[in-house]
Protein backbone atom coordinates (compact mmCIF):
# COMPACT_ATOMS: atom_id res chain seq x y z
CA UNK A 1 0.00 0.00 0.00
CA UNK A 2 1.78 3.14 -1.26
CA UNK A 3 1.94 5.65 1.23
CA UNK A 4 -0.10 9.26 0.88
CA UNK A 5 0.73 12.43 2.49
CA UNK A 6 -1.75 14.97 3.79
CA UNK A 7 -0.90 18.39 3.45
CA UNK A 8 -2.83 21.65 4.21
CA UNK A 9 -2.79 25.16 3.35
CA UNK A 10 -5.01 27.94 5.28
CA UNK A 11 -6.43 31.55 5.48
CA UNK A 12 -5.05 32.66 9.02
CA UNK A 13 -7.52 32.43 11.55
CA UNK A 14 -9.38 29.75 9.34
CA UNK A 15 -9.44 26.80 11.72
CA UNK A 16 -6.55 24.68 9.21
CA UNK A 17 -4.44 24.16 12.48
CA UNK A 18 -7.21 22.60 14.05
CA UNK A 19 -8.84 20.65 11.25
CA UNK A 20 -5.35 19.10 10.64
CA UNK A 21 -4.65 17.90 14.22
CA UNK A 22 -7.95 16.07 13.80
CA UNK A 23 -7.40 14.22 10.42
CA UNK A 24 -3.86 13.47 11.64
CA UNK A 25 -5.75 11.33 15.45
CA UNK A 26 -8.58 10.20 13.05
CA UNK A 27 -5.89 8.73 10.51
CA UNK A 28 -3.25 7.32 13.05
CA UNK A 29 -0.95 9.57 11.42
CA UNK A 30 1.74 11.87 12.48
CA UNK A 31 1.10 15.91 12.43
CA UNK A 32 3.68 18.53 11.77
CA UNK A 33 3.05 22.08 11.83
CA UNK A 34 5.35 24.14 14.62
CA UNK A 35 7.25 21.27 14.98
CA UNK A 36 8.67 22.16 11.46
CA UNK A 37 10.23 24.90 13.23
CA UNK A 38 11.80 23.24 15.90
CA UNK A 39 12.97 20.29 13.98
CA UNK A 40 14.31 22.90 10.89
CA UNK A 41 16.48 24.77 13.91
CA UNK A 42 17.52 21.42 14.97
CA UNK A 43 19.13 20.27 11.02
CA UNK A 44 20.54 23.91 10.59
CA UNK A 45 21.83 24.21 13.90
CA UNK A 46 20.00 27.55 14.40
CA UNK A 47 18.24 28.94 17.22
CA UNK A 48 14.45 28.55 17.29
CA UNK A 49 13.96 32.26 17.16
CA UNK A 50 15.75 32.27 13.84
CA UNK A 51 13.57 30.20 12.15
CA UNK A 52 10.49 31.57 13.78
CA UNK A 53 11.24 34.97 12.64
CA UNK A 54 11.41 33.62 8.75
CA UNK A 55 8.91 31.07 9.28
CA UNK A 56 6.39 31.23 6.00
CA UNK A 57 7.78 34.47 5.48
CA UNK A 58 9.52 36.50 2.69
CA UNK A 59 11.79 39.47 3.25
CA UNK A 60 9.47 41.74 1.64
CA UNK A 61 6.34 40.23 0.54
CA UNK A 62 4.58 43.31 -0.87
CA UNK A 63 7.44 43.34 -3.53
CA UNK A 64 6.85 39.82 -4.71
CA UNK A 65 5.31 39.28 -7.97
CA UNK A 66 5.52 35.69 -9.19
CA UNK A 67 4.13 36.62 -13.12
CA UNK A 68 8.15 39.12 -13.27
CA UNK A 69 10.86 37.01 -14.68
CA UNK A 70 12.56 34.67 -12.80
CA UNK A 71 14.30 36.51 -9.69
CA UNK A 72 17.83 35.78 -8.91
CA UNK A 73 17.81 33.53 -5.60
CA UNK A 74 20.18 35.33 -2.88
CA UNK A 75 21.65 33.33 -0.03
CA UNK A 76 19.40 34.87 3.02
CA UNK A 77 18.11 33.74 5.97
CA UNK A 78 14.57 33.34 4.24
CA UNK A 79 16.18 31.01 1.23
CA UNK A 80 18.37 29.31 4.08
CA UNK A 81 14.69 28.47 6.36
CA UNK A 82 12.78 27.71 3.24
CA UNK A 83 15.31 25.06 2.29
CA UNK A 84 15.42 23.40 5.91
CA UNK A 85 11.97 22.81 6.24
CA UNK A 86 11.66 21.61 3.01
CA UNK A 87 13.93 19.00 4.04
CA UNK A 88 12.89 18.15 7.10
CA UNK A 89 9.28 17.46 5.34
CA UNK A 90 10.99 15.15 2.49
CA UNK A 91 13.04 13.19 5.46
CA UNK A 92 9.83 13.01 7.64
CA UNK A 93 7.55 11.36 4.56
CA UNK A 94 10.10 9.08 3.69
CA UNK A 95 9.82 7.30 7.30
CA UNK A 96 5.73 7.92 7.23
CA UNK A 97 2.41 8.82 6.17
CA UNK A 98 1.83 12.63 7.82
CA UNK A 99 -0.20 15.46 7.78
CA UNK A 100 1.71 18.83 7.15
CA UNK A 101 0.69 22.28 7.47
CA UNK A 102 1.62 25.10 5.28
CA UNK A 103 5.61 25.46 4.67
CA UNK A 104 4.53 24.39 1.02
CA UNK A 105 4.66 21.09 1.89
CA UNK A 106 2.70 20.29 -1.01
CA UNK A 107 5.47 20.98 -3.64
CA UNK A 108 8.38 19.83 -1.49
CA UNK A 109 6.56 16.52 -1.06
CA UNK A 110 5.45 16.38 -4.96
CA UNK A 111 8.87 16.54 -6.37
CA UNK A 112 10.08 14.07 -4.48
CA UNK A 113 7.65 12.11 -5.54
CA UNK A 114 5.34 11.35 -3.12
CA UNK A 115 1.40 10.93 -3.48
CA UNK A 116 0.12 14.05 -1.84
CA UNK A 117 -3.94 15.27 -0.79
CA UNK A 118 -3.39 19.06 -0.67
CA UNK A 119 -6.37 20.88 0.76
CA UNK A 120 -6.78 24.33 1.46
CA UNK A 121 -8.85 25.61 4.71
CA UNK A 122 -10.66 29.15 4.27
CA UNK A 123 -13.36 31.28 6.37
CA UNK A 124 -14.93 34.68 5.77
CA UNK A 125 -12.62 37.32 7.17
CA UNK A 126 -15.12 38.75 10.10
CA UNK A 127 -15.49 34.91 11.15
CA UNK A 128 -11.69 34.79 11.07
CA UNK A 129 -10.89 37.69 13.00
CA UNK A 130 -13.60 36.93 15.61
CA UNK A 131 -11.71 33.13 16.34
CA UNK A 132 -8.40 35.18 16.35
CA UNK A 133 -9.71 37.96 18.88
CA UNK A 134 -11.36 34.73 21.19
CA UNK A 135 -7.99 32.76 21.28
CA UNK A 136 -5.44 35.48 21.47
CA UNK A 137 -7.45 37.90 23.28
CA UNK A 138 -6.17 41.01 21.03
CA UNK A 139 -8.52 43.83 20.20
CA UNK A 140 -10.45 43.92 16.80
CA UNK A 141 -8.43 45.84 15.38
CA UNK A 142 -5.16 44.52 16.40
CA UNK A 143 -6.94 40.86 15.03
CA UNK A 144 -7.45 42.38 11.80
CA UNK A 145 -4.40 43.69 11.66
CA UNK A 146 -2.82 40.88 12.20
CA UNK A 147 -4.77 38.67 10.19
CA UNK A 148 -4.58 40.65 6.59
CA UNK A 149 -0.61 40.68 7.71
CA UNK A 150 -0.44 36.67 7.76
CA UNK A 151 -2.26 36.29 4.69
CA UNK A 152 -0.32 38.39 2.69
CA UNK A 153 2.64 36.49 3.88
CA UNK A 154 1.44 33.19 3.81
CA UNK A 155 0.55 34.54 -0.11
CA UNK A 156 3.46 35.53 -1.21
CA UNK A 157 5.67 33.22 0.28
CA UNK A 158 2.96 30.19 -1.19
CA UNK A 159 3.72 32.21 -4.42
CA UNK A 160 7.54 32.52 -4.30
CA UNK A 161 8.49 28.95 -4.05
CA UNK A 162 5.55 27.17 -5.60
CA UNK A 163 4.51 29.28 -8.83
CA UNK A 164 0.65 28.82 -7.99
CA UNK A 165 -1.68 30.93 -6.54
CA UNK A 166 -2.34 30.56 -2.75
CA UNK A 167 -5.91 30.08 -1.73
CA UNK A 168 -8.06 29.46 -4.70
CA UNK A 169 -9.70 26.06 -5.45
CA UNK A 170 -7.80 25.49 -8.51
CA UNK A 171 -4.44 25.04 -6.79
CA UNK A 172 -5.61 22.15 -4.40
CA UNK A 173 -7.15 19.39 -4.22
CA UNK A 174 -9.82 19.73 -1.99
CA UNK A 175 -11.05 23.49 -1.00
CA UNK A 176 -13.70 24.03 2.21
CA UNK A 177 -14.90 27.35 3.76
CA UNK A 178 -15.35 26.52 7.02
CA UNK A 179 -18.48 29.08 7.07
CA UNK A 180 -20.13 26.28 4.06
CA UNK A 181 -18.95 23.31 5.77
CA UNK A 182 -18.80 22.06 9.16
CA UNK A 183 -15.91 20.76 10.90
CA UNK A 184 -16.92 17.42 11.12
CA UNK A 185 -18.23 17.17 7.66
CA UNK A 186 -14.72 18.25 6.47
CA UNK A 187 -12.71 15.44 8.39
CA UNK A 188 -15.56 12.66 6.75
CA UNK A 189 -14.60 13.89 3.62
CA UNK A 190 -11.03 14.23 3.45
CA UNK A 191 -11.07 10.91 5.29
CA UNK A 192 -12.84 9.60 2.40
CA UNK A 193 -10.78 11.00 0.02
CA UNK A 194 -7.41 9.72 1.80
CA UNK A 195 -8.62 6.45 1.67
CA UNK A 196 -9.62 6.40 -1.99
CA UNK A 197 -6.42 7.50 -3.06
CA UNK A 198 -4.88 5.06 -0.65
CA UNK A 199 -6.33 2.17 -1.72
CA UNK A 200 -5.94 3.19 -5.58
Amino acid sequence: MEKVMITIGRQFGSGGHKIGEYLANRLGMSYYDDELILLAAQRGDLQVEHIQAMDEMIQNPFSFDRHSPEPEVEDTMEETVFELQQEVIRQLAKKESAVFVGRCADEALRKAGHRVLSIFIAAPLPQRIARTCRLQGFSEAECRELTDRKDKARKAYYEKHTGRTWGVPESYDLYYDTSEYDIAYIIVDVVKRYRQMVNA
